[in-house]
């Protein structure tokens, strides 16, 4: 019941005139870019920027170019960005419409469509203000458009689909690899124990290492071939599409599988029945499942359950499907996800094959 009370907080009521914003999220950072340099581009951006700053909705950060920014998008730096054309001065002072662009980073469709909303209701005020400019000093012959909206705002896709299961199919394929390693051992381990067939592969002339690393490959093999066939299922009826490196995507498959099969390994080690090593994994892989994104968009959690969040192996592994299946991201924008994958799984299996070989000697 708590862990929902945060996911759904009370955001109030608010005006956004008055610089009180009934929102859950404070603070997403996103970028401008002002590709106009004339002064009205550098106007609009300092009144956004003073708007997203009073009602922190928005860290605004400036960048020279649209393709530096997205490189920051890929990268998780930043949320999206607006972009000021060449060109908008020009359009405002021939008295035509100028129009500003709104790209957003749409791994979580939520999150990017509330960011569009506050982003928008932004420029409408600072569209309504430069109406109220206009009108003031109107002169005959104007377009009617232009002096109702002098400025609009249109959302551009970092990537040319909007389909929702595009965005859905990375998550829930990095908690098939989860889930499906974690249960995998679960059964595996406390099975033989229970049957008495562990006794006997623990006699044969083979290391205890050797066992260890026999059931790992197994479950990588068994979780790669699970996460494959969701992601099958998703190409054929659901219109995904992978735009990233099929390569890549099955580096940050192994490495998500790996990475929980240390963790699997001690906890299955200390279970002595089947019944009892399921429900273990039960109880890590339910909130897990909450706390890694994959669900609910991190940022809308407190920060001390982002924290908790950011430390399981499960939403590196998510954020790195995403970004490859999704925005077609090469391994530099992925590098630090991959980096603590490996880190994750190097420690649990240092302390799985110790816990297993002291466990089963007695």
């Amino acid at each position: 019941m708590s862990m929902f009370g945060f996911m759904y907080p009370q955001t109030g009521s608010g005006n956004p005139f008055s610089g009180k914003i009934s929102t859950p999220y404070r603070n997403i950072p996103i970028a401008i870019v002002d590709e106009d340099n004339g002064w009205l581009g550098y106007d609009i951006m300092y009144q956004f920027k003073e708007i997203a700053a009073s009602t922190g909705l928005f860290t605004v950060r400036d960048f020279a170019s649209f393709g530096s920014a997205r490189e920051k998008i890929i990268s998780g730096e930043i949320k999206g960005v607006v972009v000021i054309p060449a060109g908008f001065t020009e359009a405002f002072t021939s008295n035509r419409q100028a129009t500003i662009t709104v790209t957003l980073e749409d791994t979580n469709p939520q999150l990017a469509s509330l960011a569009y909303s506050e982003i928008s209701m932004i420029l409408k005020m600072i569209s309504d203000r430069t109406s109220a400019s206009i009108l003031a000093k109107m002169a005959s012959g104007t377009d009617p458009s232009f002096i109702s909206e002098p400025i609009s705002f249109e959302r551009r896709g970092l990537v040319s689909t909007t389909n929702t299961f595009q965005f859905l199919a990375p998550g829930f394929m990095a908690l098939v690899l989860v889930t499906g390693t974690l249960q995998g051992l679960a059964a595996a381990l406390t099975r033989e124990k229970e049957q008495g067939t562990m006794d006997g592969i623990l006699m044969a002339p083979i290391s205890r290492y050797t066992i260890v690393i026999g059931k790992i490959i197994a479950q990588t093999v068994r979780g790669m071939i699970q996460a494959h066939m969701l992601l099958l299922i998703s190409m054929l009826f659901f219109g995904v599409v992978i735009y990233g490196s099929p390569i890549l995507m099955l580096l940050v498959m192994f490495l998500g599988v790996t990475s929980f099969s240390g963790v699997g390994i001690v906890l299955t080690s200390f279970a002595h029945e089947q019944e009892t090593a399921g429900m273990m994994m039960i109880l890590l892989q339910f909130p897990m499942m909450f706390l890694s994104g994959i669900v609910f968009p991190m940022e809308q959690l407190p920060l001390g359950l982002q924290s908790i969040g950011k430390m399981l192996p499960l939403y590196y592994a998510a954020d790195a499907l995403r970004k490859i299946i999704v925005l077609g991201a090469n391994f530099a924008a992925i590098s630090s996800d991959v980096a603590i994958l490996a880190l994750y799984t190097l420690i649990t299996l240092a302390i799985a094959i110790p816990v297993f070989q002291k466990t089963m000697s007695r």
